[in-house]
This record gives structure tokens, sequence and C-alpha cells, in this order.
């Protein structure tokens, strides 16, 4: 919990709040770093770099959450380990895209609702993301792109968990219902010949096939 939370307004000089705003979660990437507070409103920190007179001071900006019904907010927010993407999970398991993120624009444009699941626990490496839907099988969402940040859908892999968490290399290391540690191991496929497309989906050369070692 944070007592203490400076919000940058419209002025240059950042306005001090106490107490008025507890953080429940958050998520640094290598330049950034996102929280959501007990209201699940996400705040964005601006001044992570060494002072620097032509930068803006330190401080948290406010950025409008998914607009949601009464009682549904964010409880949670993921940012990849590179910046590029930002992901953020509500009370109902709902997943939420944000569009927009550059270089130019890091805090991005809007909020994307991401359909097909309802997820307990989300995770970011640098280019895709991993949930641990709420009975406790894992899927990774495929299609990320800069531009498609949403992706194309998700594809589940074969098990259950408790906890897991992923590199930014997409190493899934994971908690088994059990009480043990598995990795999941990855081996890539040659891309199929265009004369005999897949019945299912596929992304050329991303489909894997892959399977758990218990460590």
């Amino acid at each position: 919990m944070f007592n203490n939370l400076i919000v940058c307004s419209k002025t240059k000089y950042p306005i001090f709040l106490s107490g008025s705003v507890r953080l429940v979660n958050v998520s640094c990437g290598s330049q950034n770093v996102w929280a959501v507070d007990s209201r699940g409103l996400v705040y964005f920190r601006v001044g992570t770099q060494p002072l620097n007179a032509s930068m803006m001071m330190p401080a948290w900006i406010y950025i409008e959450p998914p607009s949601q019904p009464i009682g549904v907010q964010l409880v949670s927010i993921q940012t990849s380990p590179n910046d590029r993407l930002l992901w953020a999970l509500d009370n109902r398991g709902s997943v939420f895209v944000r569009t927009g993120l550059s270089d130019e624009m890091p805090v991005g444009t809007a909020w994307d609702l991401v359909p097909g699941l309802a997820v307990s626990q989300m995770v970011v490496s640098c280019q895709t993301v991993w949930v641990r839907c709420v009975n406790g099988e894992l899927a990774r969402r495929y299609g990320i792109s800069d531009r498609n940040p949403a992706g194309d859908y998700w594809k589940k892999i074969p098990g259950t968990t408790n906890w897991f968490t992923v590199t930014p290399e997409e190493q899934l290391w994971a908690v088994t219902p059990i009480g043990g540690l598995c990795r999941r191991l990855t081996k890539l496929l040659p891309p199929m010949p265009s004369a005999s497309p897949p019945s299912g989906p596929m992304l050329g050369g991303e489909d894997v096939e892959d399977e758990w070692e218990l460590i």
C-alpha cells in the first residue's frame, strides 16, 4: 500500500495527494511504470529516468480506465519488459488491451476488450500475453503486433496450474496444483507447405509443439 501519491496536473508542477490513493497493483517495464488503485483507476509514472531539466518532474499521471458497469473495475495491470504491450484485468475476469502505445505516446490512446476467456491471472512477455483461466488452464494470445495490439485468438496449452510467470524470451514457469514447479518446453515446427494449408488456426512460424518438464 502506498499512502502518498503524486499526480501530475495540467501545469508543470505535480499535485501531492496524501492518503487518498491506495495502490493495489504495479507493473514495471524498461522505462515506464503502471499502477492500479483500490478503485480500479490507472496511473502512469513519468520521470523514472535520472532528473534532467528538459524532462518532466517525477509524477503519476491519471489514465482513464475502461468504461465498465457499477461494481466492475480493474484489479491488475501488466506491461511488457520492453513497454510495447499493456494489458489489464478486471474483477470479473475480463481482459483489456491498451491501444495506441508508442514512443511518442507511451500512455496509449484507448482500451479495447479482448473477449473469449474468464481469466484469473495474466503475464506479459516482450511479444505476447499469457493467461491463467479460472479453472487453472493456461492460454496464449496469438497475432499480437504493433498494428494489432489485441492479437487474433487464444490458444490453450495442456495442463493446469496454480500460478505461473513468463520471462521476456517466452520461457514459461508454473506451480502445479500439488505444489510442484514446472517449466514449459517449446519446439518450433517447420512451416507447412503452402499447397497444404492447415485445417485450424495457425500463425506462420508461431505454432508450437510443447510439453511440461517437472523441475
